[in-house]
């Protein structure tokens, strides 16, 4: 086991009103919580890694975009998705929120 300490899990401002506080990132799996301030915005964006993510609090809209099909969500607190790896997807925060997201960081 490897304890990390809150003191050692750095938080960074990504996006305005978007903060990631890593809470552990071992060899292939990176866990973070997100706190997102309401009508912050997430960009369009994609990544070569699946993402889990389960909302904590508030509520998000997703809007996933894969081969030309665009599918839309609502995820309230309690609510969790998945991005499949290369699938571009980006994030509009409804209310203030707070999600826990995880990615498999191997190739």
């Amino acid at each position: 086991m490897y304890k990390i300490e809150k003191k050692d899990q750095p938080r960074v401002e990504m996006f305005k009103g978007a903060v990631r506080h890593t809470l552990a990132c071992g060899r292939d799996i990176l866990m973070a919580r997100f706190e997102y301030k309401k009508d912050s915005k997430v960009p369009p964006h994609k990544h070569a890694y699946e993402q889990v993510t389960t909302i904590l609090k508030g509520s998000q809209k997703i809007i996933i975009k894969k081969n030309e099909k665009i599918e839309e969500s609502i995820i309230r607190a309690g609510d969790a998705y998945i991005v499949p790896p290369n699938t571009e997807h980006e994030q509009i925060n409804l209310e203030d929120s707070v999600t826990i997201d995880a990615w498999n960081l191997a190739p």
